[in-house]
């Protein structure tokens, strides 16, 4: 599911020791949308390289990409014991973070057409 490198731009959810968890964790919350973080873990476990990520890590990973604005709180399930959960949906900063993590922007400058690249201008400006 996940590479060791990105082979697009740099970013800073995506560097350092929490960068391959981080990844990950986006990239769950895109494919299946709101979940709580036992989902993510149980969705975590199956890939390989993540057999053995304790649950508390995914947890404390999941609140600080929550206090980086990267994922949201969208509201709260009832889980099995009785208590309630709360539920983390992708950001658009995430979703954007993980499109940008895919392409390269030097390709996208050369590829681009003129619409693109008044866009691009537009939103930097």
């Amino acid at each position: 599911m996940t590479r060791k490198k990105s082979k697009g731009t740099r970013l800073k959810v995506f560097s350092g020791r929490e960068a391959r968890l981080n990844r990950v964790i986006l990239k769950i919350l895109n494919q299946k949308g709101a979940l709580i973080p036992y989902a993510v873990w149980l969705q975590l476990r199956a890939i390989k390289g993540f057999r053995h990520t304790v649950y508390k890590t995914v947890c404390r990973r999941m609140q600080a990409l929550e206090q980086q604005r990267w994922i949201v709180q969208k509201g709260t399930r009832p889980t099995q014991p009785g208590w309630d959960s709360d539920l983390y949906e992708l950001t658009l900063r995430g979703k954007a973070a993980l499109a940008l993590d895919e392409q390269n922007i030097d390709t996208f400058l050369q590829t681009a057409k003129e619409e693109q690249l008044l866009l691009l201008i537009a939103a930097l400006s």
